[in-house]
């Protein structure tokens, strides 16, 4: 069977490719309905990333959220037609596991997918830009056909917060601070209002993207308030340059004792205040990424009318895209957006 997509080969340039696939032995055939660009997407198209780095990923096909729908599967595990999420974290198979493989799998708060041998959709194996692919079932997680595509297409973003959740164990009673206003930090905020029975504040710097954080508290950044708000779980959620200046503030903030979890990708090393963290006993977290529970957690809340409602405001636009061109104009707007959200694309192609 032949697939149509397209491939970085340098910063922004993108090319044609079409080629034939087998559909291997545990793999369905799945035809890519609707796709989003993600932040790590821009930064090879941007060439943002260093050089070799660029030059060992070139070329690729990038994405790594999207929706399809089900083609074929020899594994009856879905039914032709059927919508589905694509899980980009790819798993080793168990006979190829090796004792620390093994531990991290069998590791609930952790999980398999911090493997050094997993491999990530759109950056160590091909991503989903293209109109059919053959992939793992076991990778696949069932939508409800009648949930709009440009809201399911989120799945991949709520599931990182489902596992920034999962690995940090809250109580009802904790106070959470979620420090970054944008879209990771949107979508954390909307899955915890479905799971957390206590406070919720939101730090930022713009106040438009703070009003639509309905039904908790807001502050806008450096408000002598935030330290007053007795906050004893962090989320950091803004990542790049401007992580360093969140995170000292976010140490310097919560109460002794504290958890601390960085969230926000960040390209180049930045400097934390550890004598700062020795003095307060702060706990930290590294979380990234989320597996297949993480997935199905994200199709459970999509189910939800409310949360929906929520994710739906996410949606700045929704491009059909028939051909290449297409497909540039959306990474253009993306590269050259501010707003809280993300321009859909719909493939045509």
């Amino acid at each position: 069977m032949f697939t149509r997509g397209f491939k970085i080969v340098q910063s922004r340039r993108f090319e044609i490719y079409i080629g034939d696939f087998e559909v291997n032995t545990g793999e369905a055939v799945v035809r890519i309905e609707t796709a989003a660009v993600c932040k790590a997407d821009l930064r090879y198209y941007l060439g943002s990333r260093d050089a070799r780095t660029l030059n060992l990923k070139y070329p690729i096909n990038l994405i790594h959220e999207a929706i399809g729908i089900v083609v074929n599967d020899p594994t009856n595990s879905f039914k032709k037609g059927d919508k589905v999420a694509l899980v980009p974290n790819i798993m080793i198979d168990k006979d190829k596991q090796d004792e620390f493989d093994i531990a991290l799998s069998k590791n609930p708060r952790l999980g398999e997918n911090y493997s050094p041998k997993a491999l990530f959709a759109s950056s160590s194996y091909n991503g989903f830009s293209k109109d059919y692919i053959s992939y793992p079932a076991r990778n696949l997680v069932k939508i409800v056909n009648d949930i709009d595509s440009n809201i399911a297409v989120f799945s991949e973003l709520i599931s990182v917060a489902s596992s920034q959740i999962r690995r940090t164990i809250l109580k009802d009673n904790d106070v959470i601070g979620i420090w970054g206003d944008g879209i990771l930090g949107y979508i954390l905020y909307c899955v915890l209002k479905q799971v957390h029975k206590g406070p919720i504040i939101v730090i930022g710097h713009s106040k438009e993207k703070l009003d639509k954080y309905e039904g908790v508290q807001t502050y806008l950044s450096n408000d002598p308030i935030i330290k007053e708000s007795k906050i004893n779980v962090a989320f950091e959620c803004i990542g790049g340059v401007a992580a360093e200046g969140g995170i000292d503030e976010i140490i310097s903030s919560i109460l002794p004792g504290s958890k601390l979890v960085l969230a926000g990708v960040s390209e180049n090393p930045v400097k934390i205040n550890t004598r700062k963290i020795l003095e307060k006993g702060l706990e930290l977290y590294g979380v990234t990424r989320s597996n297949v529970k993480d997935f199905e957690f994200a199709a459970k809340l999509l189910k939800k009318p409310d949360f929906r409602a929520d994710i739906s405001k996410l949606v700045l636009d929704a491009t059909p895209i028939y051909d290449i061109k297409d497909y540039y104009r959306v990474f253009e707007a993306e590269a050259e957006s501010h707003a809280l959200g993300k321009h859909i694309m719909n493939f045509k192609f």
